[in-house]
């Protein structure tokens, strides 16, 4: 326990002043029974919604103990005593041995020494391993009152410790652009396969399930759906059609109509000049249509063609028909 000292006198312009002696400060043992003293329990308040299982976080703790911790004047101060890393499939895995420090006003401190162990896909499993260390240091430390019996379901406790490799790949499966999409789905089994996870059990959206079944079920379902589709479409075309046709003042039977009298016409360029401007006026001339050289082409420019073609026919007659003439003049 700290002893108090005489505070020394000091001068003023008025002359010296008198101190009375410091008061004796209590220890941090002394205020950390009564931190215990005034906690409140923690219950379990988080939810994991992919594995449906309760949980205590770090932040409950933090919460039940940061009054009483206030109000005794005793703080904390964190030191790391070692720390390993390494990797578990998809995972980078930390462990740590961290050191909390509770001071009181005296400087006196107690040591709580604990483990933190987590694993994450990213850069989050040190934070996640200092935070369960920091939970069950505090929860240890001072005897924090929970649900009766889950002190033996510890790990359950956080969720940290519920990461597998497994759940690398459920994180993102949930993605929308892996969980709506084919290729995706088939990459993502082939890597599962080849890391041997197919077989690692997981919570799909209909329940318990492994992660290969889960993959193949959803791959099969965009499948279906896709076919299903397809297939709505094309019972759905002609009357898509139709609609578009009437929408642009064209059907299908005023398009067969006016191809039929070009054909009729095929050789009378004043004839297919004519049946042009029906098209026009009809918002026929970009129509898609079989044209005379087994392909589609353009209603408009089937016929602006073939009457420069007839006309250039007349054009090589007329001349052909004078050529005799002017020989013989």
């Amino acid at each position: 326990m700290a002893t108090a000292t005489e505070a020394p006198a000091s001068t003023t312009a008025e002359g010296p002043t008198s101190h009375t002696q410091n008061p004796v400060q209590p220890s941090i043992h002394q205020l950390m029974a009564l931190v215990m003293r005034d906690v409140r329990d923690v219950g379990k308040n988080g939810f994991n919604d992919h594995q449906k299982y309760k949980f205590r976080g770090v932040d409950d703790f933090i919460g039940a103990l940061a009054q009483p911790l206030r109000d005794h004047g005793v703080f904390m101060m964190t030191e790391i005593l070692d720390f390993q890393t390494s990797v578990r499939g998809k995972m980078n895995a930390v462990h740590l041995r961290v050191a909390f420090h509770f001071y009181g006003p005296a400087g006196d401190k107690v040591t709580a020494t604990t483990l933190g162990e987590a694993s994450d896909t990213a850069d989050k499993a040190s934070n996640k391993a200092m935070s369960a260390a920091l939970k069950y240091a505090l929860m240890q430390t001072f005897m924090i009152p929970v649900d009766a019996g889950s002190l033996d379901d510890g790990d359950r406790d956080h969720p940290v410790a519920q990461s597998s490799p497994a759940d690398a790949y459920m994180e993102r499966l949930r993605k929308a652009a892996v969980w709506n999409n084919v290729t995706a789905l088939l990459a993502m089994h082939a890597e599962a396969k080849g890391d041997g996870l197919l077989d690692s059990q997981v919570h799909g959206p209909n329940g318990e399930t492994t992660l290969g079944a889960l993959l193949v079920a959803r791959g099969k379902q965009l499948k279906e759906e896709v076919a299903a589709r397809e297939e709505r479409q094309a019972q759905e075309a002609p009357a898509a059609a139709a609609q578009v046709a009437a929408e642009h003042g064209a059907s299908p039977d005023l398009v067969d109509q006016l191809m039929a009298q070009v054909q009729r016409d095929w050789n009378d360029s004043l004839e297919l000049t004519k049946d042009m401007a029906e098209a026009t006026r009809r918002n026929v001339v970009l129509q898609e249509v079989d044209g005379p050289h087994n392909g589609m082409v353009q209603f408009g420019a089937m016929v602006t063609a073939r009457i420069a073609e007839l006309k250039e026919q007349a054009r090589l007659a007329e001349l052909n028909a004078h050529t005799p003439e002017r020989s013989a003049a």
